[in-house]
């Protein structure tokens, strides 16, 4: 899923980061009536005839322009589901064994190496790679990796830390990749920012590693030399090749112009007849028609931190975090030596999380653990423990109507803080003038993005409390 200035000429020439200018209309549907526009554009011209000399296996696909999602490949003849829409040559993956054959044995992740040779390939004019490589996003400022601070600190508090926790890795990486460079006694130097650019080009997939689910189908053919989709740019080989580290990934080209649909169904793997990784859909379309792959269960916070992008109109996989909520609350309502304990039974922060009318199990058991009065006997409070620890096994729903109640009111509390929160952090977004954004360089859609975040924040909020106030009333 160039500073502002160079948006127009982005839109013209760049597949995926040229998307991401029109994502705000994007994916608002999949409906088949609309029909693209061929694009024509010199670098696409010349990537197209790079793989027509090098017997690339035709597709019905090409680049078209649609008013909806922008840029996109439309078929050009009727796809039946089952079919292959596309099948790149094993020739055409930047894989470990590329990667072999260039730096021999080395020490480096494959991710942290890949980065590293497309910094080279970047600088080699004479690259067989060229044309795929000129057509290579030209920056990654909608990404939240690249936000300035004062877009950055208005990230919610848990993308906010896997987002630091993302630029270590890139740093750490860059240093690692650096010494090695040292240790061949070549001469050989990258800056940070070369290799920044390279790592964010192939970072998306790491993520995603054990999380993409395609179909069913497909999860089923894990364990016979398949490669798995990650995402639009990058690959993950299952077992073709051990010797890896830290995940046997590959840079497939032409995926980079397939937009994401959640409606899309898909399969990919390795063809090891052919030698072809294989994305095979299982949705038709007619001729004109937008081709569309999905990325996988996302919710936008997600798609935000690997893609740089969001999905504006309706994520069934949306969710809103009260990991710091739920844990501040504990706090306030217990003494410090009870709030301890009833955290030490809770075992473990994490997924205490609300939905659109769905709450986690997990902050369920925290709230309804929280809600066990304190006030009875030693005997009655052993017992409402007993009580909490069946509701976690599954042999009883609740642990009293009082407590349950108890749950409701404790969550429509927080739900009310999160509103408030989401509010103060739209203001403080609405503060950023004009000025701001030339100076700091924050691309337009980047700050689009966080303020569409937290609307959604809020709405799953209000929706919430909704839903609790329904369940209230039926209590009484």
């Amino acid at each position: 899923m160039s500073h502002l200035d160079d948006t127009i000429l982005l839109h013209k020439r760049r597949g995926r980061t040229a998307r991401r200018r029109t994502i705000l209309a994007a994916m608002r549907n999949t409906t088949q009536e609309i029909r693209g526009k061929v694009v024509r554009d010199k670098t696409y011209d010349k990537f197209i005839d790079w793989l027509r000399q090098h017997n690339f296996p035709k597709t019905k696909m090409v680049l078209a322009e649609f008013p909806e999602t922008g840029r996109g490949m439309m078929a050009t003849g009727d796809i039946e589901p089952g079919e292959i829409i596309v099948s790149v040559p094993k020739k055409f993956l930047i894989c470990n064994e590329t990667l072999q054959k260039e730096y021999g044995q080395h020490p480096l992740t494959m991710h942290q190496l890949l980065a590293l040779h497309i910094c080279f390939l970047k600088r080699d004019s004479n690259s067989w790679w060229k044309p795929y490589i000129d057509l290579l996003p030209s920056h990654f400022n909608t990404m939240p990796v690249k936000y300035p601070k004062i877009l950055a600190d208005r990230l919610p508090t848990s993308l906010k830390g896997e987002v630091s926790q993302q630029m270590k890795r890139l740093e750490s990486d860059y240093t690692t990749a650096s010494r090695f460079l040292k240790s061949r006694n070549k001469n050989e130097f990258i800056t940070y920012k070369e290799y920044e650019w390279a790592w964010l080009c192939g970072t998306e997939h790491l993520q995603f590693t054990k999380r993409l689910r395609i179909s069913d189908k497909q999860q089923q053919t894990n364990n016979k030399n398949f490669l798995i989709m990650l995402n639009t740019r990058c690959i993950h080989m299952s077992t073709i090749d051990a010797t890896a580290k830290g995940g046997n990934i590959a840079m497939a080209i032409l995926l980079d112009f397939l937009n994401h649909s959640c409606n899309a169904k898909i399969e990919s793997g390795f063809n090891v007849r052919t030698q072809c990784f294989e994305i095979r859909t299982l949705t038709p379309y007619k001729t004109g028609e937008q081709i569309f792959i999905n990325y996988g269960p996302h919710d936008n916070l997600a798609i935000l931190r690997e893609y740089g992008f969001i999905i504006p109109d309706q994520n069934d996989f949306n969710f809103v975090s009260l990991d710091k909520e739920i844990w501040t609350l504990f706090d306030e309502m217990e003494t410090a030596r009870d709030s301890q304990l009833k955290k030490e039974i809770l075992q473990k922060e994490g997924d205490y999380s609300i939905k659109k009318h769905e709450i986690s199990f997990r902050l369920l058991s925290a709230l309804r653990l929280l809600a066990i009065d304190g006030s009875h006997s030693r005997v009655a409070l052993d017992q409402r423990y007993f009580d909490w620890r069946d509701t976690i096994l599954g042999e009883t729903d609740i642990i009293s109507q009082d407590n349950e109640r108890r749950v409701l009111i404790m969550l429509k509390s927080l739900c009310e803080r999160v509103i408030e929160s989401s509010d103060n952090e739209k203001t403080r977004l609405m503060e950023i003038s004009s000025q701001d954004m030339i100076k700091y360089n924050i691309h337009n859609y980047a700050l689009t993005f966080v303020k569409q975040i937290w609307r959604e924040t809020e709405e799953i909020a209000r929706m919430t409390i909704l839903d609790i106030e329904q369940k209230l009333g039926e209590m009484i």
